[in-house]
C-alpha cells in the first residue's frame, strides 16, 4: 500500500454509526498476512466498542493528500493491547488534497452505479443536490446506493460534459423509499475538473451575494 501510504503507525481516523456514532483517531497497529489491526479508539481512556460485522469508514491523510476506505469489523482482541482485525481495503481513494468549502446548491443529477468496466450500466435515476464542494456533494433521490459503493453521475448544472465518480460515504434511508439522502466524495476526479467545479462555485456564490444585495 505504498501508494496510498497506508502503513504500520499510520495515524487513522474511524467513522462509526450507531449507538457510538462518531469520528474517532487511532492508529494502525499492523498490515501483515492479509489481516489490517487497529488499536481500538478510546475516549478518556475508554475503548470505544465495536462488533464482529460492524461497518467503519476509515481516513486518513499524507503528504500525497486524503484517503478514504470502507471496512467492517472480522474480530477484536484485548492482547497485546485492545485491538481490532478488520477487513482489508479492496480500494483506497485519494479524495482531495485539502477541505472544500460545501455550499448549498439546488439542481437536477442524473446518477447511476458504476458500470463495471466493458458493461453498459444501468439507467440512470434522476434526483436532487443538496450542497456542492470541490471534494464531494449531497444527493436526494429515489435510488439508494449504499456506503462504499461507487456512482456515476451527470450533473446538468456544471460546465461539464463528462460523468462524475464518487463514492458513497454516507446514506441515510428513506423508510418509505421516495428520497435517499447520500453524501458522496469525488474519486478519480481530474485537477481541471475539479477546478471547474470549484470556478463554478465561486461564480454562483457571487451571484448569489448579488442577488441579497439588491
Amino acid at each position: 500500500m505504498k501508494r496510498t501510504g497506508l502503513q504500520e503507525d499510520q495515524e487513522i481516523f474511524v467513522e462509526i454509526k450507531g449507538a457510538q456514532a462518531g469520528v474517532y483517531a487511532t492508529n494502525v497497529l499492523d498490515i501483515e498476512g492479509g489481516k489490517f489491526k487497529m488499536v481500538a479508539p478510546q475516549v478518556q481512556g475508554v475503548t470505544i466498542p465495536l462488533n464482529k460485522g460492524d461497518n467503519v469508514s476509515i481516513s486518513y491523510t499524507t503528504e500525497r493528500g486524503k484517503f478514504i476506505f470502507m471496512s467492517r469489523v472480522q474480530e477484536r482482541f484485548r492482547e497485546p493491547l485492545p485491538h481490532y482485525i478488520l477487513q482489508q481495503p479492496e480500494k483506497i481513494y485519494r479524495v482531495q488534497r485539502r477541505e472544500y468549502v460545501r455550499v448549498e446548491v439546488e439542481g437536477r443529477i442524473d446518477y447511476r452505479p458504476r458500470p463495471a468496466d466493458g458493461e453498459e450500466g444501468s439507467n440512470f435515476s434522476t434526483g436532487r443536490i443538496i450542497d456542492l464542494s470541490g471534494g464531494g456533494l449531497g444527493i436526494k433521490g429515489p435510488l439508494k446506493i449504499t456506503e462504499g459503493n461507487e456512482t456515476e453521475m451527470e450533473i446538468p448544472l456544471l460546465p461539464i460534459d463528462v460523468p462524475l465518480l464518487g463514492v458513497v460515504r454516507r446514506l441515510r434511508e428513506d423508510q418509505k423509499g421516495e428520497a435517499h439522502k447520500m453524501g458522496v466524495a469525488f474519486v478519480d476526479i481530474d485537477f481541471s475538473l475539479r477546478e471547474k467545479i470549484i470556478k463554478w462555485l465561486f461564480e454562483y456564490q457571487r451571484n448569489l451575494r448579488g442577488e441579497r444585495d439588491d
